[in-house]
């Protein structure tokens, strides 16, 4: 495994261990039930491909936003800077590296933290969590990922289950970072 994908597995071991161990914690001390919490059932399938969906559709916007207009060239940064980092994923790290980042970080921002904060804080900080730069770029990808955030935390005040939020974001994430691969060569 490269360095870069080793260190992104690692980090986002560090996070998924995070978000599952506190949000233990919280099933614990408000006496909840994990089958309530974090039940697979078609209907939750269903909704986190649909959520997908838009959020690919959001990407998709902003891909092409990226190469007509200024005020989007922002993403066409970041493609630039991350895409030759990514390129040389093979095809099962992405697949362990989705699997990681969407079910430890939905357990973290969606179970853990969206139930203290709310759903606006919660997805700040989500969008916060993904920038790379603390620049212009980064307080634009900021206003980018927010969104992705919101359907994320709607879905879950929707269905009060995980299932479908961590099928979302780990399925986008498949997605992307092939669709990312894909444009590079």
């Amino acid at each position: 495994m490269g360095r870069l994908v080793s260190t992104l597995v690692w980090l986002e071991s560090a996070l998924a261990v995070v978000g599952f161990s506190l949000l233990t914690l919280r099933v614990y001390l408000h006496n909840l039930q994990w089958s309530h919490l974090l039940k697979p059932t078609w209907r939750d399938t269903a909704s986190g491909v649909l959520v997908t969906a838009v959020m690919l559709g959001i990407a998709a916007a902003g891909s092409w936003a990226s190469e007509r207009w200024t005020a989007w060239a922002f993403l066409k940064r970041w493609m630039m800077q991350v895409g030759p980092l990514l390129a040389q994923i093979r095809p099962t790290q992405i697949v362990l590296l989705s699997v990681i980042a969407g079910f430890g970080e939905e357990a973290l921002f969606r179970g853990v933290l969206q139930p203290i904060f709310g759903v606006w804080l919660t997805s700040l900080l989500f969008a916060t969590v993904h920038v790379l730069r603390w620049d212009s770029d980064g307080v634009k990808m900021i206003a980018f990922y927010m969104p992705f955030g919101l359907l994320l935390g709607w879905l879950y005040l929707l269905t009060q289950n995980l299932w479908g939020c961590m099928v979302a974001h780990t399925l986008y994430d498949l997605i992307a970072l092939w669709w990312i691969q894909r444009s590079l060569r």
